[in-house]
């Protein structure tokens, strides 16, 4: 990204082959296949660098949240908080692979008041904001101290454009039929590629207006970026 950000610890193997073994066989296949298999190891990291950052949090509001994948690998990893997933899709909450309590919401009206949360995180969903700078600044608005976000995004790189417009259009849905999925189920995701989707440079300096960054990477030779920030007092 062009700065000397500050680097945070990162998941052991150990640490990360325990969420592995323990993932229920309904686990979300769409992440599994855009992020070439590394989603569960990606939300591991975002998981500890929350911990470095939070100084053992009480609570962690999961936006977006789908299925509550991301607060399944946290509770994994041992991270005891109080913790609310919310989420636009009242299927998706209702079959949510953990126990927690649920909203149903839109991800940039969150129903709650401003500092809530002392950790806000999103994984793998804000490439859908039709106004992203409006999504970040709900989640800023909740959290106490710390955000966390990773999401798909776009190379500054023109040729992998254009190789990831062709995986994620030609390849993946053949992919996912493989596994026994509906290649129309996953047409969406190349349509936001495609349609909406900005480079991750743009994503970043919106998070930089609002969060004081602590970590920012891109992934997956920049089809991903993430964050961690400090929610700065005013």
């Amino acid at each position: 990204m062009g700065q000397d950000y500050e680097k945070l610890s990162g998941v052991t193997d150990e640490e990360l082959r325990k969420v592995y073994e323990s993932i229920p066989k309904n686990y979300d296949r769409a992440n599994r296949f855009i992020s070439f298999g590394m989603d569960v190891k990606w939300r591991a990291e975002l998981a500890k660098s929350v911990l470095d950052l939070g100084g053992g949090p009480r609570s962690v509001l999961d936006v977006a949240s789908g299925k509550g994948e991301t607060t399944y690998v946290f509770q994994r990893l041992g991270l005891r908080a109080f913790y609310v997933l919310t989420d636009y899709s009242e299927n998706m909450l209702l079959n949510a692979l953990v126990e927690d309590d649920r909203v149903l919401a839109s991800f940039d009206h969150l129903p709650f008041r401003d500092g809530s949360f002392d950790v806000v995180i999103s994984t793998f969903a804000l490439h859908a904001a039709d106004d992203y700078e409006s999504v970040i600044k709900e989640m800023v608005r909740v959290a106490r101290r710390v955000v966390g976000v990773i999401a798909m995004g776009k190379p500054k790189n023109t040729a992998l454009q254009a190789y990831f417009s062709f995986y994620l259009r030609s390849l993946m849905p053949r992919i996912a039929c493989l596994a026994g999925a509906k290649p129309s189920d996953y047409r969406m995701i190349y349509e936001i590629y495609a349609r909406k989707s900005k480079t991750n440079d743009y994503y970043i300096s919106i998070a930089e207006k609002y969060l004081k960054l602590v970590k920012v990477e891109e992934r997956a030779l920049g089809l991903f970026y993430a964050f961690v920030g400090i929610k700065e007092k005013v």
